[in-house]
């Protein structure tokens, strides 16, 4: 492949071909749960197991009937569990396909970006810094530095060169100035290009059997938590519902196998086996419903995180700006030149001769294919603006690079110059931060504090400036043609020459101010945190509205200050500039020690430990490094600063229906335990049987996991602060809440049962009442809890209606199978006798419709005082 630039690559059918031969490059991963799995899981349920004893029961008690119907609800059970594994398992299925790895491939003479599971052997890759590298591959052209730590364990990465001679067996990782690349590692330098050798199970990594993708990811603190509420009430569910048990046979001397059936049905009205069906679907759904306003979730757990956010630290260039720069001024001693805007060839004669060397020099000191938005401004304006005859090196290659380094903020590269023997002369260009340029120029005190005045005029304007110097280095000739001098160790061992300044200007995006503005409504505050020289940070700050305070934290501060006295500082910056990536990891660890919540954006390799130390890593998608993409929580798809509102504003949302779900949880299984639990201490005949709480699950399954989470955003949900990062839906006062719910309607439904004994009505009749009255109870707690009442938004009119008004798809639905049920039960003969219910007489209706008046006005007086206090 000699002409590997003009080379094609493969072509789309080859490539096609290739991939059906050989299938998708993927590792070894978990595979998505089987039907035949969840049927277990749901055989093994403790619902599952108190129906089937409550079956076999009816069946001993020659209730053939009942103890069908309740076997037969199995299968309704089985049948509602898939259909919604299936719908999570499509939504997860739906952000891997968002969250697999991209590659930029050569095919059909064009570069494309694909699914990393699309790369075939043959494929021509080409690598550019931040990228993990999606197969084995051989190295055709460029240099690269790769970190290849997850294979050996050397953390330091190891450089990599094309090697004409290499042989055709893939070499082993590690060792420098090798040809072969692996899958899985990352570039952290250069450009290149490579072939692919092999992939999926075939690389290395496959072949150890390394799949990061199928790490279990830990529970969320949500998850913990209903979790152990769950253990800690199903236990509660045992010991209450043995002792009645226990209580009604030995006791009261009612035969044993009527106490089991009453304990059976306290035991099933006790367990809240929905609460993990909540957090499943919620955190799962919400997921993709945050991937729909182009964020994607690549952790579960973070959409908990979203809505608590206290702080968001943001980067500037990319989130805030545009991330588009281009050259705008350019300033010599004495002299400056500003840029018409777009670069045209109408106005390359524009630029005058006095800044021709300033401009090469800079195009010099920088990759001839760049990376970096700054370095492709000044090629692609050298290339416009220089005519070609002046670009003197254009394509020379590099003969020795000193990279940008936290100790000299600048990058020398050097080039063969033209001296005759016996010495040999070179030439540097150089360009970095204003004052570590002057700092290697060994400039006069005088002459560095111009330099500040124009780095201070441009970065108050919103440019970011680089200086720009060239030197000369003469060493004796080399005896062998290909050997290389003896560098020097620091770039503070050459003479440079100060040329001047480059001053590129990156404008801020349109979407940014109002999305500030959202932001300081929903109480979170905004930092800035910048490797860019603190006027520029201060510039951008003003002009999209983030900050008027004109302190500025810079790195150098930083690593004077204590944890203590930083965060004190912190408490009164907005910005923070000229930040090393472990700066901006210290300022996360010290703003979530001061009990801040933290979301931080990123996009490059040395953002990713700041990333993951974050409550919520934002890496960006379009631009950002495939190393900070995996170690964020979650990926702004479109790089959009507005996007992250749009999540924290869906994180809230989804939040708010996991309270509501949880507190009508709460609310809607306290009547239940009480017509269950009631009865049997007072010697009434049951009021609830096994099949009648088996009938109600039909509706409050479907609450919890359908309507609640399709409600729609709280009013005022990004008009009040974040929630306290303690704050729990299982916590005491939204139980607290639903129990009271609970015990208002509980307490009518009973009150309403005594009642038609006083006046002679038959059990059955009085059951079918209680039962009734119950079902509508379910709508009306749901209507009730859909309503947020903390006291942010509006508070004018009916929250009942505002509600109602306000629209759910599923809602209505709901309403429509309640309607169906107890028409059902009460209208089919068959089913009438199973669930032991009676056609309505006019005391039996009257008594429904006062039990489910008397409710509404519980529950909304509940509301009003909730509301008031």
């Amino acid at each position: 492949m000699s002409t590997l630039e003009e080379s094609t690559g493969l072509s789309t059918a080859e490539a096609a071909q290739r991939l059906m031969v050989d299938g998708p490059n993927l590792l070894p991963g978990s595979a998505p749960k089987s039907s035949a799995a969840i049927v277990r899981e749901v055989l093994t349920e403790p619902m599952f197991l108190m129906l089937l004893a409550a079956g076999s029961i009816y069946l001993a008690l020659g209730s053939q009937a009942e103890a069908l119907f309740l076997l037969g609800f199995v299968f309704v059970v089985i049948g509602i569990t898939l259909a919604q594994e299936r719908r999570t398992q499509r939504a997860l299925e739906s952000l891997r396909d968002l969250s697999a790895p991209r590659a930029l491939v050569r095919r059909d003479g064009k570069e494309l970006r694909i699914a990393s599971r699309d790369v075939v052997c043959g494929d021509l890759l080409v690598l550019h810094e931040g990228d993990r590298i999606p197969a084995d591959a051989l190295m055709l052209s460029g240099q690269l530095s790769v970190n290849e730590s997850l294979l050996t364990g050397e953390a330091v990465p190891v450089s990599k060169r094309p090697d004409a001679l290499a042989p055709n067996a893939f070499g082993e990782p590690g060792g420098d100035d090798t040809p072969f690349l692996f899958a899985s590692t990352v570039v952290t330098q250069g450009v290149g290009i490579a072939e692919v050798k092999s992939t999926a199970s075939a690389t290395a990594v496959g072949r150890i059997g390394v799949a990061l993708a199928a790490t279990a990811e830990p529970p969320s603190a949500l998850q913990t938590g209903s979790r152990r509420l769950v253990r800690q009430l199903g236990l509660g569910a045992l010991l209450t519902a043995g002792a009645l048990v226990l209580l009604g046979w030995l006791w009261d001397g009612r035969p044993l196998l009527d106490a089991l059936l009453s304990g059976i049905a306290l035991a099933m009205a006790i367990l809240p086996e929905e609460i993990p069906v909540i957090l499943t679907v919620f955190l799962s759904l919400g997921a993709w419903r945050i991937s729909r306003q182009k964020v994607l979730t690549r952790r579960v757990s973070a959409v908990e995180a979203l809505g608590a956010i206290t702080v968001l630290a943001v980067d500037k260039t990319g989130t805030l700006t545009q991330n588009r720069m281009v050259v705008s001024e350019l300033a010599i001693e004495g002299k400056s030149f500003k840029s018409e805007g777009a670069i045209s060839t109408s106005n390359v004669a524009a630029l005058p001769a006095a800044f021709h060397n300033l401009v090469e020099i800079s195009m010099l000191a920088t990759p001839a294919d760049p990376f970096d938005p700054m370095e492709k401004a000044i090629q692609a304006f050298g290339r416009a603006r220089l005519p070609a005859t002046t670009r003197l090196h254009d394509g020379q290659p590099v003969e020795f690079e000193y990279p940008l380094s936290s100790e000299i903020l600048a990058m020398t590269r050097i080039y063969s110059g033209e001296q005759p023997p016996p010495l040999t002369a070179y030439l540097l260009a150089t360009k970095g931060a204003p004052e570590a340029v002057a700092d290697l120029c060994h400039l006069t005190d005088e002459r560095r504090a111009a330099v500040r005045l124009q780095v201070e005029d441009c970065a108050q304007r919103g440019l970011r400036v680089l200086g720009v110097a060239q030197g000369y280095w003469k060493t004796p000739s080399v005896a062998h043609p290909t050997a290389s001098p003896a560098w020097p160790n620091s770039q503070h061992d050459f003479d440079f020459t100060f040329l001047g300044l480059v001053a590129l200007a990156d404008p801020p995006r349109g979407d940014v101010p109002p999305a500030i503005i959202q932001c300081r409504q929903a109480g979170i505050r905004l930092i800035m945190m910048t490797g860019d020289h603190p006027a520029t940070a201060r510039a951008i700050a003003r002009q999209v509205g983030l900050s008027e305070r004109p302190v500025v934290l810079t790195g150098t501060e930083i690593e004077t200050l204590t944890d203590e006295a930083l965060i004190e500082r912190l408490r009164r910056t907005d910005l923070c500039a000229r930040l090393q990536p472990a700066h901006k990891l210290r300022l996360v660890q010290v703003l979530r020690a001061d009990g801040e919540v933290v979301a931080m954006t990123g996009d490059g390799v040395n953002d990713a430990p700041a990333l993951k130390a974050a409550d919520v890593g934002i890496a960006m998608g379009e631009r950002g490094t495939d190393v900070a993409r995996e170690a964020a929580s979650i990926v702004l798809l479109d790089d959009s600063f507005a996007s992250i509102v749009a999540a924290v504003r869906q994180g809230r949302r989804i939040y708010d229906n996991i309270t509501k779900a949880t507190r009508f949880t709460v609310a809607v299984h306290i009547p239940i335990i009480a017509l269950a639990l009631v009865p049997a201490l007072l010697h009434w005949p049951m009021l609830l049987l096994p099949v009648h709480i088996v009938l109600l699950e039909l509706l409050i399954d479907p609450a919890c996991s359908v309507v609640f989470e399709a409600e729609p955003e709280a009013r005022g949900a990004m008009q009040r602060p974040p929630r306290a990062a303690g704050d729990s839906p299982f916590a005491a006062a939204n139980l607290l809440r639903g129990m009271w719910q609970g015990l208002g309607v509980a307490a009518i439904l009973l009150g309403g049962h005594a009642l038609l004994s006083e006046t002679g009505e038959a059990t059955a009749q009085g059951r079918s009442a209680v039962f009734s009255a119950l079902v509508i109870g379910v709508l009306l707690l749901t209507l009730t809890n859909r309503e947020q009442i903390f006291g942010y938004g509006p508070a004018d009119g009916d929250a009942t209606q505002k509600a109602l008004q306000t629209r759910n798809p599923w809602l209505a639905w709901m309403a429509a199978l309640i309607a169906l049920m107890l028409a059902s039960v009460v209208a089919i003969p068959a089913l009438r006798q199973i669930m032991g219910l009676a056609w309505p007489d006019t005391a039996g209706m009257q008594a429904t419709a006062l039990m489910a008046a008397l409710s509404a006005a519980w529950l909304i007086a509940l509301r009003s005082f909730y509301r008031r206090w």
